[in-house]
């Protein structure tokens, strides 16, 4: 098997002849052997996919070359190497780097779109998830739920993370999208081409002087020549290298200075020189602000008023426009260098569809918080349920509400829609900090054991619309201590255990009788009115006027 490293002007540097697991890559990926790369999109076309760098259009690095071809000698392979340094029309060179940049643009923006969409789906994934801790319900430890509630957190936050990762992914392949073609529109811009220009005419000075051979005169502080340095006439791979510049240099040059001629005589760009600047004159440079009065004019650059001790130099192609006073017809204002952009030209700016990764931070950082300890209980009431609690408190505008153990506030939020005032009670800080940020029309928050207050440290209230805990006869108590905080005239309205209306211990049967003296109603809920909050318990609502 013959190994070919080939390198010529359109296709590069690229090896022939090998193929995965003959080592060759392994050899010549080495720095000291060539530092060739492997290059994956030319292996999925089927093309040649070993090769060097940035090396089309470009004079062969016969160094690496040579490196590489050596290297794979002595490890025993036969090697050829073919080397055409003929440079092609600039123009050709121009239209095929456009072409590339097209085609990468094009790969870029369907990386946007599997990006965006991969974003997408995990937002809308966590969104549907976090609708578990939308309603408000906690997780509770010890509950038959908790595993199912944990395991739904989890993924909520998962599909969180992914969503925002794409979506930055998807942000920053747009910026690399919207940003192909950018450099090679400004290489083409007039004052860009004139400064390379200049930088290639240097260039083939250096170039000539390597093949002709010079010397370099050491002096002394006397200008006594202290030795000479000589250099020969460049021999070898080195004169073939700067003979191949030398011709690509020339090239480049014929086009670019065509491309410049053309572009003052279409009077998008003056060559600003010695010989059309004055002392005296005022030129615009660097920034459209910064105007300075021209000082002294010299070969490459012109002096200018800094505002200091010393002046400023601008070089002549840094410099954008000049007033200048010595016309007979007044001051003569060449504008702008720079031509305005053409908007016609340009491909349409990659957008990627906005996530709203606030929304999603606050809705894991609600999930977070929704825990109580392990003697709480905390099954928040459903929306049906508290629609029927609402019809039956029977709340108008601007009157006083409290909602004791109001857990994370669902029967808050529809009493402050109401147009009520609502003040809450809470023991657990936690289901506090979610009652704030899910209800911030609320009027205040008190953090405590509601049977701990006394009617003297709350204010009386037009409606209390509660939902206690049930255990162990919690509900009874909680609802026969919050009579005290209803004003006369006023309504209790609360959620209870089933048991109360039937249940013949000594508290229930009290508790029934205080309703009936009072006037009130107990009214039993479906048998599923708490199902979404994951528990299956006979309910009641129960009505005590005041």
């Amino acid at each position: 098997m013959t190994i070919i490293i080939r390198h010529n002007h359109e296709d590069g540097t690229l090896v022939y002849g090998t193929r995965k697991g003959d080592g060759v890559y392994d050899i010549i990926r080495k720095w000291e052997n060539g530092n060739f790369k492997f290059f994956p999109s030319m292996a999925r076309q089927g093309l040649p996919c070993i090769g060097l760098r940035n090396s089309r259009d470009q004079v062969a690095d016969r160094y690496a070359i040579n490196a590489a071809a050596k290297a794979l000698r002595e490890a025993g392979y036969e090697v050829e190497v073919d080397i055409d340094d003929t440079p092609r029309d600039r123009a050709q060179v121009l239209a095929d780097k456009a072409d590339r940049l097209e085609d990468r643009r094009d790969a870029l923006e369907r990386k946007v779109d599997r990006h965006a969409g991969a974003a997408a789906a995990a937002h809308d994934r966590a969104d549907q998830l976090s609708e578990r801790f939308a309603g408000g319900q906690p997780i509770i430890p010890g509950h038959h739920s908790e595993r199912g509630a944990r395991r739904d957190q989890q993924r909520m936050h998962d599909a969180m993370r992914k969503s925002i990762s794409e979506n930055n992914t998807a942000q920053e392949v747009a910026r690399r999208a919207n940003a192909v073609g950018s450099q090679l529109k400004r290489s083409a811009r007039p004052d860009v081409t004139r400064r390379r220009i200049e930088t290639a005419e240097a260039e083939l000075r250096q170039i000539q002087k390597a093949l002709d051979g010079h010397e370099r005169r050491h002096l002394d502080h006397n200008d006594r020549p202290i030795y000479i340095e000589r250099h020969e006439p460049a021999t070898g791979d080195y004169r073939e290298r700067l003979l191949a510049r030398k011709a690509q240099l020339d090239n480049q040059l014929e086009y670019d200075r065509a491309q410049l001629a053309a572009a003052i005589e279409a009077g998008e760009y003056v060559m600003w020189h010695k010989g059309n600047v004055h002392v005296g004159d005022l030129v615009t440079y660097w920034m459209r602000d910064r105007r300075r009065v021209v000082l002294k004019v010299n070969k490459v650059t012109v002096s200018v008023q800094s505002g200091y001790s010393w002046p400023d130099k601008v070089k002549f192609t840094d410099i954008l426009a000049v007033e200048c006073p010595h016309g007979d017809d007044g001051p003569a204002v060449t504008v702008t260098n720079r031509p305005k952009k053409k908007p016609q030209d340009a491909r349409p700016k990659v957008e990627v569809p906005s996530i709203d990764v606030e929304k999603l931070k606050a809705a894991a950082d609600l999930a977070s918080n929704m825990e109580v300890g392990r003697d709480r209980e905390a099954f928040v009431t459903p929306p049906d349920v508290v629609a029927r609690l609402l019809d039956l408190a029977s709340i108008e505008p601007g009157m006083a509400v409290l909602e004791p153990s109001a857990g994370t506030g669902n029967i808050a939020a529809a009493a402050v829609d109401a147009g009520a005032v609502v003040d809450c009670v809470e023991l657990d800080n936690g289901l506090a900090n979610v009652l704030v940020e899910r209800v911030p029309g609320v009027n205040s928050v008190r953090r405590a054991d509601f049977l701990s207050l006394t009617q003297m440290e709350q204010a009386a209230y037009d409606r209390v619309v509660m939902n206690p805990p049930f255990s162990r006869g919690r509900d009874i108590a909680h609802v026969t201590h919050a009579l005290q905080f209803v004003k006369p005239g006023g309504r209790l309205v609360a959620v209870m255990s089933g048991g109360v209306a039937f249940h013949k211990v000594k508290a229930a049967a009290e508790f029934r009788q205080l309703v009936e003296d009072r006037g009130g109603s107990i009214t039993a809920l479906p048998a599923d009115a708490f199902a979404m909050s994951g528990i299956s318990v006979s309910t009641v609502i129960v009505v005590i006027p005041c």
